[in-house]
């Protein structure tokens, strides 16, 4: 069976397929930045058993590795697929709101251990909490941009 499809209209129905599972996502709920944002304060916090007690922190860890797996597992079937950084291969729009993640998570990592640093773990819980929230706000925006970028020059 011949297609009567020259090779520029392939390509482009290439494009479109292989866009699709990063601009075909339904928006994350508004509660998912500050979600996480807890969750890291959270993890961060549970350093605090460290030296007092070995049991609670791995229990603390347990605890908090098995939300965060709940979590993406429902949030994964909620997607049906999720596109992961540094796999596949996503428009260029996208590629470079990723980089842009990576190196936010590089700046709030950086921050958030040096105000562990000179202020103490309960401020650092704090600031990873607020710091996460809106990093991770602002990446869902942008994000969201970008995928809108990509549906219309697709379109």
């Amino acid at each position: 069976m011949e297609s009567s499809l020259d090779p520029s209209e392939h390509r482009r129905t290439l494009e479109v397929a292989e866009a699709a599972p990063y601009v075909g996502m339904p928006p994350s709920p508004w509660w998912v930045p500050p979600a996480f944002g807890g969750w890291f304060a959270a993890y961060l916090g549970s350093f605090a058993f460290w030296r007092e007690s070995e049991i609670l922190f791995i229990l603390a860890m347990v605890v908090l590795t098995g939300g965060v797996g709940a979590f993406l597992g429902w949030y994964s079937r909620r997607h049906g697929a999720l596109p992961v950084p540094g796999r596949g291969n996503p428009p260029p729009e996208i590629r470079g709101e990723y980089r842009r993640y990576a190196v936010g998570v590089l700046v709030i990592v950086g921050a958030v251990a040096a105000v562990w640093w000179w202020a103490g773990l309960l401020v650092a819980c704090l600031a990873a909490f607020v710091l996460v929230t809106a990093g991770l706000s602002l990446y869902q925006v942008r994000y969201e941009r970008a995928a809108a970028t990509v549906r219309e020059r697709l379109a």
